[in-house]
């Protein structure tokens, strides 16, 4: 009948309409939409009150009368509202960080377990695997560095002290913040592309029908993983960009390496390297943190995957940077 009522006119004959299922209400309702759409007419002839019941159900017409208008919230109770909602916002999010920390603790004393080899399988996608775009990254940065402050450290004769500025700026701020920064685009949109696509697939319902804990089983791994791996990563990190200001320094300024390397043994301390590892354990943290929790929350289809992977790159980035700079002001002020 749609077929057919967007090529012709036509004329029902409908005075002997008694019952009227929701298939041909729909049939009879979607022939009348195309028809409309192709400027033909799709008439009824004495339709009865039960036929035109059902129609005026699925379509009332252009003047069928609006749904009232819900009436806004008052300025104070809506105010509320979302101080409310941001309340319990943070307590959910204050307790999934404690179910993963508690997770972790049951899963490294051997209280919970999960797939074999789960951890060693994340120790290599989210750590080894990102070893050779953090060495080109933080090499190439530092190499800017190094030319940037090699030639104005030359004009006033002070080239010598390039070794300290390098050893400083990478241990202490460029190279656990850049690897982060790394990670939290490339492993940590990697978590929530999973955990989300496993959301999407309803895989994780079937993990908690078995009783499993999902912070166990999905959860545990990837932060003991990152924790591990993060720590690593930027101390190889720092090691590269310091070692292309030590290319700077010989190829451009004409310093001796022996030189080089004496004076950043003397301006780099154990107690940088120390801050180094800690530093970088609570960038993995609020990675996998951020991560997990924005993939375990999707609801939807393929495209919410693709919003909670955005959403974790950015939030990671941002809150990565302002736990850097909270660092910061604790520790050189």
């Amino acid at each position: 009948m749609a077929h057919r009522a967007q090529r012709e006119d036509l004329l029902l004959l409908s005075d002997r309409v008694e019952e009227v299922d929701a298939l041909a209400a729909g049939c009879l309702h979607n022939a009348r939409r195309q028809a409309s759409r192709t400027g033909r007419r799709l008439a009824l002839k004495s339709p009865t009150a039960r036929l035109l019941q059902r129609l005026d159900a699925l379509d009332p017409g252009p003047d069928a009368p609006a749904a009232p208008a819900r009436p806004g919230l008052p300025f104070l109770e809506a105010m509320g509202a979302r101080g409310w909602k941001w309340a319990r916002h943070q307590r959910d999010g204050a307790v999934f960080a404690v179910e993963m920390i508690r997770a972790v603790f049951d899963l490294a004393g051997g209280r919970s377990r999960t797939w074999p080899g789960a951890t060693w399988r994340q120790l290599h996608e989210l750590g080894t695997t990102a070893l050779p775009v953090v060495l080109l990254l933080t090499g190439l940065i530092g190499l800017t560095l190094a030319l940037l402050m090699g030639q104005q450290l030359a004009e006033y004769g002070a080239s010598i002290h390039l070794a300290t500025l390098m050893g400083v700026a990478f241990t202490r701020e460029v190279g656990p913040l850049l690897t982060a920064v790394i990670l939290a685009g490339r492993s940590g949109s990697a978590i929530t592309a999973e955990l989300a696509s496993m959301k999407v697939q309803e895989e994780i319902d079937a993990l908690r029908t078995m009783g499993a804990r999902e912070a166990v089983f999905l959860v545990a791994p990837r932060l003991l993983a990152m924790m591990i791996s993060m720590p690593i990563l930027a101390l190889f990190a720092s090691a590269c960009g310091i070692s292309a200001g030590l290319l700077i320094a010989v190829f451009e300024l004409g310093l001796s390496p022996d030189v080089y390397l004496q004076i950043l043994s003397e301006a780099v301390v154990a107690q940088d390297i120390f801050w180094i590892l800690v530093k970088s354990a609570v960038f993995a943290f609020i990675i996998v943190f951020l991560a997990c929790r924005i993939g375990l929350s999707v609801h939807g289809g393929s495209d919410a995957v693709g919003r909670a992977t955005t959403s974790t790159v950015v939030a990671g980035i941002f809150w990565t940077i302002i736990a850097d700079c909270a660092f910061a002001l604790v520790l050189y002020l």
